[in-house]
């Protein structure tokens, strides 16, 4: 789990989360006392890390696997420099891998079983194209320019501009900039593209990868192109800290809109609670400085509620290829926060459900405009 105390102390941040290690520990504990998993008692072992670079992520990978020799990690890494520390499980130890968001050549390169709870990146390109048509507005926003913010999106970028075409969408222009992180380059940049865009008849800028200077650029324009934004996940702080001039442009992605009233969940608030001795509620609904307790749950809840039910079906004779097998058998589940999920034999990440989101302007905050939709297929 992330070290959030050492990540503020070294990097002078203020994050309000809360140590994961004690929920992760009650859910395991409630697993143990209805029975273990087929019998068998689950014995955690934690280590923490700082999700910047590569140091810490390999140390613990190191202990956990050669010094713990555990069977299974759940939650895994996160963090630039520390995620991809995570194929020092699956494919150099051979250890089983509940977590990340692996990419599909990551999933290839694995040795041991690797599955994640969140949807992948990669498959969430083609799930927004889904959810926008499965919701009707899919036809309203085209023709459609795709800009991946960095080489690593073209892959995204393609699967995407295939399910438009499918669909009957125009795309009128893709394009990938080298310059993300740099605001004189990605204005040049986008000076460019927008002229050709304005030719092109482009309503919608489509935007794979995080580039706030995009972001800011497009509604500066003032409306003049929809912005549609890829993963909704990645800009939840803007209800704290939004860009300027969002009053006039149309800003549509896809979020997880979490909730108490989610039945879901299940016992998970019920345990997150007692950990936390309060009522552990959603982001959204903190005031500034207050914990976040939400964040720790939703983590245990899912990485282990998704173990043990991928444990059980293997059978008795837990092994790699027991455990693999039972993740390719599985078919629809019920995972907490999730109102629909799946896994089988090429569908290595659960979450099939997304919901579409829109910028409202008064509210200063994204607002849900569909109820969670199965966008699988």
């Amino acid at each position: 789990v992330i070290d959030f105390e050492s990540l503020n102390r070294i990097f002078h941040l203020s994050l309000t989360y809360d140590n994961w290690i004690p929920v992760f520990e009650a859910v395991v504990a409630d697993i143990n006392s209805r029975g273990g998993i087929l019998g068998r008692r689950v014995d955690l072992v934690s280590r923490s890390f700082l999700p910047v670079g590569s140091v810490t992520a390999d140390a613990a990978c190191t202990e956990l696997t050669e010094d713990e020799q555990v069977f299974a990690v759940v939650n895994g890494f996160a963090g630039p420099g520390a995620e991809d520390v995570n194929e020092c499980f699956t494919d150099l130890h051979e250890t089983v891998l509940v977590g990340g968001h692996p990419t599909p050549e990551q999933i290839n390169r694995a040795r041991a079983p690797w599955i994640a709870y969140d949807m992948s990146l990669t498959r969430r390109g083609v799930a927004f194209v889904n959810l926008l048509r499965k919701t009707g507005w899919l036809d309203d926003l085209g023709p459609y320019l795709l800009l991946g913010a960095n080489p690593e999106s073209q892959p995204i970028i393609d699967d995407m501009v295939t399910a438009l075409e499918a669909a009957d969408e125009t795309v009128s222009v893709v394009a990938i900039s080298d310059y993300t992180g740099d605001e004189a380059a990605t204005i040049f940049f986008l000076d460019v593209l927008t002229e050709r865009a304005r030719v092109e008849g482009v309503e919608s800028f489509l935007v794979v990868g995080e580039d706030p200077y995009t972001y800011e650029y497009l509604v500066r324009l003032g409306g003049e192109f929809n912005l549609l934004i890829h993963n909704g996940d990645s800009i939840s702080s803007w209800s704290q800290d939004p860009p300027p001039n969002l009053e006039s442009t149309l800003v549509i992605t896809n979020m997880d809109f979490s909730s108490r009233d989610d039945p879901t969940w299940g016992r998970c608030l019920q345990i997150a609670d007692a950990v936390a001795g309060t009522t552990v509620r959603p982001p959204t609904d903190l005031t500034d400085g207050e914990t976040n307790h939400w964040a720790g749950m939703v983590n245990a809840c899912q990485s282990l509620n998704l173990f043990e039910m991928v444990a059980s079906a293997a059978g008795p004779h837990l092994t790699n290829e027991s455990f693999a097998g039972a993740a390719a058998s599985l078919g629809p589940i019920d995972l907490p926060g999730y109102a629909f999920a799946s896994l089988g034999p090429d569908k290595h990440d659960a979450r099939d459900s997304l919901t579409l989101a829109r910028w409202n302007n008064e509210e200063m905050d994204f607002e849900a405009i569909s109820e969670p939709t199965d966008v699988s297929d």
